[in-house]
C-alpha cells in the first residue's frame, strides 16, 4: 500500500481482463509474473496450474495478496466464472491493485489445452499428530507473532506468511506441514512452497483442534512476546 499511496489515486479500471490462453500463463509464470488461482484451498490443492497461487476468493483474499503480492507485479486471475473474477478485480481496485494482466476459467474447462495439474495433499492437526508418532516432519506455523506467542506446537518453525516468500532459504528440509488458524494463510503459504519446490501438506482446521489432536503445545517466552 506504501508505493500506492505516495502516488495518490488513479482512476480504476474494472473493464474485464482479456482472456488468456493456458501457454500465455505459463509463460507469464515463468517470467515472474503471479497467477492468482481464486477457487476453494481444496479445489486448488487437488489440481492447479503448476506454479500458480491460492488466495480463494472471500473477505480475506485483498488483506492477504494485498500483502503479498510484490509492487508493479502482473497479476492474472483463474475463477471458477467471469463473475468471481469481476468480483475480485472490483475488490482489489480498493487497494490499489487496478491493472489486471488477464484473466482464465478453472481446469477443467481448458480440455485439451490443459498442461500437467500439479497438486498436494490437504489435512488437519489429528493427520499431523500420527504422522509425527512415525516420523519427524517439519511443521510450519504462518500465523502472526502474536497468534504464536499465545501458543504453538513444540518444535515448529514460525515464520508469518508475510514474511514467507523472503525466507524460502531459511525453511528445514522436506517435507513441510503448513498450518495457520483457520487455514486459509496455509493454503496461500502452501502453494507459495509448492510453486518453490517443496513437499508440503496443507492443513486445512482449527488450531484449537491441535491441543486436541495431542500435539503438545507451548507459549513464547514474555520477552519475545513483548
Amino acid at each position: 500500500m506504501g508505493p500506492a499511496n505516495a502516488a495518490g489515486p488513479t482512476a480504476s479500471d474494472l473493464v474485464p481482463p482479456a482472456l488468456s490462453g493456458v501457454a500465455q500463463i505459463r509463460r507469464r509464470i515463468a517470467e515472474g509474473e503471479w497467477v492468482v488461482d481464486l477457487r476453494s484451498r481444496r479445489a486448488f490443492a487437488a489440481g492447479h496450474l503448476p506454479g500458480s497461487l491460492s488466495f480463494e476468493y472471500g473477505d480475506n483474499l485483498v488483506a492477504n495478496l494485498g500483502w503479498l503480492l510484490p509492487p508493479g507485479t502482473p497479476l492474472t486471475l483463474i475463477g471458477e466464472s467471469p463473475g468471481q473474477v469481476a468480483d475480485a478485480q472490483r475488490d482489489l481496485t480498493r487497494i490499489g491493485i487496478d491493472r489486471i494482466a488477464g484473466m482464465a476459467g478453472p481446469p477443467h474447462e481448458w480440455r485439451d489445452e490443459a498442461p500437467h495439474l500439479a497438486s498436494y495433499p490437504v489435512s488437519d492437526f489429528s493427520a499431523l499428530a500420527a504422522m509425527l508418532r512415525e516420523q519427524p516432519v517439519a511443521v510450519l506455523d504462518v500465523r502472526r507473532r502474536l497468534e504464536w506467542s499465545a501458543g504453538h506446537i513444540e518444535g515448529a518453525l514460525h515464520v508469518p506468511l508475510h514474511q514467507l516468500p523472503g525466507r524460502l532459504p531459511d525453511l528445514p528440509p522436506d517435507p513441510v506441514w503448513v498450518h495457520c488458524q483457520a487455514g486459509y494463510r496455509a493454503s496461500v503459504a502452501a502453494s507459495i512452497l509448492h510453486a518453490a519446490g517443496h513437499v508440503v501438506t496443507a492443513i486445512d482446521d482449527d488450531f484449537s483442534n491441535a491441543e486436541r489432536a495431542g500435539l503438545p503445545l507451548t507459549t513464547a517466552p514474555a520477552a519475545a512476546a513483548a
